[in-house]
């Protein structure tokens, strides 16, 4: 269990020297993969990675004392804490426990100075953790995002002096805007393989627009030491692969919406825990899916790998398409689950719900999400505004649907030589390629069809017409002369491809042109088109 954090005085100035900016590039790789990708764009800063480790968990690099770990980073958390020694960090004297959703970290609380985003913190609490769970031994650490409020390490120190890494960037530089902005991404995206972008007080120039968009604010909970970053949901507030919005009732304990789910932002979150009603609506149709149990996953929906699904959320009125690789999910050995998971808040000890759903990285690489700390920052002044939540979409749905195809539908051709795909999807878009050639098997459009009708008819009486205007001429001439009747002879008359007479040509030349002009001759075909 996790202890319950108390508000506590403000009473402690950090001291921090900034290096080189505020802004963390984040990187990533799949599977255990190290090798580095190319910047994703030039922001200055202090550049660090942020690694995706088997494109279901999202890392960046601190050091402590001058000693590099690899750590998660974790908007649902509000500690630190790393799983090996740090050469002459001084020990607290304390022990602590942090638990999380799934496993824990244990041990004895230290200080060390600590570089992070282009901040240096001087004497950062962090666990020095000799037990931890449920965590994959790729990772050195984890870094929680949250609130000070939900820190154990700030609840047992009992001083501001053992703050979280942000709140005490924020408290020591007036000239910082309390925010950080998120931008996650997927490693097998065929348009997007950078993973994510983290920064604290800007926000990504290509999204911009963010700091225009609504400003959810973030609910307060009841219980101390539950407080996370989340706000609610649109009533009804997400549409189903059906088209057609799912029906959400709120099970949050004394809330003012009953109507209107709340959702947490949980970057921790690899698969979003949903109500299990909402994660039948959007899978229980599924031909072949079924719920079932995967060891290290639990209760998921199984999908077939190459059924495309569409889902969207609504934040304020503002559309969020979920990708479709985020809605059916790979998990290796071709197996593919429902990433929206079903689970009941509705069993806490206590009684006492908080909140409907927790919004992982499943739906958050479909969105930049900007978190404003405003009051819940330790120590903040009175006049500090609330805090809230921006939310920006970045997934285009046609877009989307194409790239489902390419990575689930390509029976394992090289992505980049697939060049058309416009038959999978009535969403996807035509696209303009420097190809001329055509598919041997392609149909003709009726457009196309109905011109060639009408070529060939008018042709066939125009024939007839000739053929009518040639027998009169010759019966008149046979008669002006009294020449002896001639049984008529049809003409052999050229194709429509050949170069016609002379005098056919001259007579669409203009009234009153040069009798000198001598055009070379042309088709019929050259003369229409």
């Amino acid at each position: 269990m996790r202890l319950s954090p108390l508000l506590f005085p403000f009473g402690f100035l950090v001291t921090l020297n900034i290096v080189n900016g505020f802004h963390l590039e984040l990187r990533g790789k799949t599977g255990i993969s190290r090798s580095k990708l190319r910047r994703k764009t030039n922001i200055s800063g202090l550049q660090s990675t942020l690694e995706d480790d088997q494109n279901i968990q999202y890392m960046t690099n601190i050091t402590l004392n001058g000693q590099s770990f690899g750590v998660l980073i974790d908007t649902g958390s509000s500690d630190l804490f790393v799983t090996s020694q740090v050469p002459g960090a001084v020990d607290q004297h304390y022990l602590t426990e942090i638990g999380y959703a799934s496993g824990g970290a244990a041990g004895e609380v230290f200080s060390a100075t600590m570089e992070f985003a282009g901040y240096q913190i001087d004497a950062q609490y962090f666990v020095f953790a000799n037990s931890t769970g449920g965590f994959t031994q790729s990772i050195d650490g984890l870094i929680g995002l949250g609130p000070y409020t939900s820190s154990v390490i700030r609840f047992i120190g009992g001083t501001a002096a053992a703050d979280p890494p942000l709140d005490r960037i924020f408290r020591s530089n007036d000239t910082i805007s309390n925010f950080v902005a998120i931008l996650l991404d997927r490693s097998d995206d065929p348009d997007e393989p950078y993973p994510g972008d983290l920064a604290i007080g800007e926000v990504l120039t290509e999204y911009e627009d963010i700091q225009t968009q609504h400003q959810h604010p973030v609910t307060s909970v009841m219980v101390p030491g539950n407080q996370h970053w989340m706000t609610l949901l649109d009533e009804n507030g997400i549409i189903g692969p059906d088209g057609k919005p799912i029906t959400i009732k709120t099970q949050v304990t004394n809330t003012s919406y009953p109507k209107n789910a709340t959702v947490v932002f949980d970057t921790g979150f690899t698969f979003p825990q949903v109500p299990s009603y909402v994660a039948e609506a959007l899978y229980g149709n599924v031909p072949g899916a079924a719920l079932t149990s995967v060891a290290g996953i639990g209760e998921i929906w199984a999908l077939p790998c190459d059924q495309e699904l569409n889902a969207t959320f609504l934040f304020a009125g503002i559309k969020f398409p979920v990708h479709p690789l985020d809605l059916n999910f790979d998990i290796g050995n071709n197996q593919c689950v429902g990433a929206f998971q079903p689970f009941s808040y509705d069993d806490t000890a206590d009684g006492v719900v908080m909140y409907d759903m927790v919004l992982g990285m499943a739906f958050l690489r479909n969105a930049y999400l900007l978190i404003d700390f405003g009051s819940l920052v330790d120590g903040a002044s009175s006049g500090t505004n609330a805090p809230y939540i921006q939310l920006l979409p970045i997934t285009n749905a046609s877009d989307a649907s194409t790239d489902f195809s390419r990575v689930r539908l390509n029976n394992g051709s090289n992505v980049d030589e697939l060049t058309s795909l416009d038959s999978h999807s009535s969403t996807t878009t035509t696209t303009t390629t420097t190809t001329t050639t055509a598919k041997s098997n392609s149909k003709l459009p009726l457009w196309a069809i109905g011109v060639i009708f009408g070529v060939v008819i008018s042709v066939f009486l125009l024939g007839i017409c000739v053929c009518y205007c040639c027998r009169r001429c010759r019966s008149q001439r046979v008669s002006s002369t009294q020449a002896a009747w001639v049984p008529y002879a049809p003409q052999s008359y050229r194709p429509l491809y050949d170069p016609s007479p002379l005098g056919a040509y001259d007579m669409h030349l203009a009234p009153n042109a040069n009798p000198a002009y001598a055009p070379e001759y042309k088709s019929a075909w050259d003369a229409h088109y």
